[in-house]
C-alpha cells in the first residue's frame, strides 16, 4: 500500500492562538489558586527574563516545563478543554487518503499529545518535558522540528511528506521538503519569501 503522509502544525493552524503562551496563563492561574505561590513567582520571573531578552523562548519553555514537574494538580486535559474555543476545523483541507496523520509542533507535548489523540492523529511529535540541561536540540522547532518528522517517517520506513499544513515561516525546514503545502493566513514577507525560493504553495485564509 502507498502510505501517504500529512503533517499539520498545531499553534495558528490547527488551533487560533499560541497554545504554549495560553498554557502559561493556565499554569498562573492554577498555581495562585492552589496557592503555590512558589511556581506562581518562579513562572513570572521566566516571563520578565524573557521580555527583557535576557533568556531566549526555547529557553522560557524548559525553565516553565522543568519547574511544573510533579505538580499533580496540574490538568492537562482540563487544560485543553478550556481552549476549545480557539480550535478550527480545518479537515476540509485534507480527505482521508492520508493514511498517516502527524501533529508536528513546538508546542510542550504534555498537552500537544491529547490535542493528537482527540483529532485521532496517528502520531504527536512536539517538545518533551526536560531531563538534562537546555540544549539546542530542545525545543521541536525550526530545524529540529523538520530532524524529528524525517526520523520519524523513517522508522515507518517512509521519506516523504505528501501535504504540511503551517501557518509559520519557522516550518520553512519542513515546507522545503514537502510534496504539497498549505499556508495558513501568511503575511506578505511569508509569502514573499516562498516565492523566491519557487516553492510551490496554496495559501488559506482562516478565522
Amino acid at each position: 500500500m502507498n502510505n501517504k503522509v500529512l503533517v499539520i502544525d498545531l499553534d495558528g493552524t490547527l488551533y487560533a492562538t499560541n497554545t504554549f503562551h495560553q498554557f502559561v496563563k493556565y499554569l498562573l492561574t492554577r498555581s495562585a489558586k492552589s496557592l503555590d505561590l512558589l511556581l506562581t513567582f518562579r513562572i513570572l520571573l521566566f516571563m520578565t527574563f524573557r521580555m527583557l531578552k535576557i533568556i531566549s523562548h526555547s529557553r522560557l519553555k524548559y525553565n516553565v516545563l522543568g519547574s511544573i514537574k510533579n505538580k499533580s494538580y496540574l490538568d492537562n486535559v482540563e487544560f485543553v478543554e478550556s481552549i476549545g474555543g480557539y480550535k478550527r476545523d480545518i479537515s476540509k483541507l485534507y480527505n482521508e487518503e492520508y493514511n498517516l496523520k502527524i501533529l508536528a509542533t513546538a508546542a510542550p507535548a504534555c498537552y500537544s499529545k491529547i490535542i493528537a489523540k482527540d483529532h485521532k492523529f496517528d502520531a504527536c511529535i512536539a517538545t518533551e518535558n526536560p531531563y538534562s540541561r537546555h540544549l539546542l536540540r530542545f525545543e521541536n522547532s525550526k530545524e529540529n522540528k523538520k530532524k524529528n518528522v524525517v526520523s520519524y517517517l523513517k522508522t515507518k520506513g517512509l521519506g516523504t511528506i505528501d501535504l504540511f499544513i503551517t501557518d509559520h515561516i519557522d516550518d520553512l525546514s519542513l515546507i522545503k521538503i514537502s510534496k504539497k503545502n498549505i499556508i495558513i493566513n501568511p503575511d506578505k514577507h511569508f509569502e514573499k519569501t516562498l516565492q523566491s525560493l519557487d516553492i510551490q504553495y496554496e495559501v488559506v485564509r482562516c478565522d
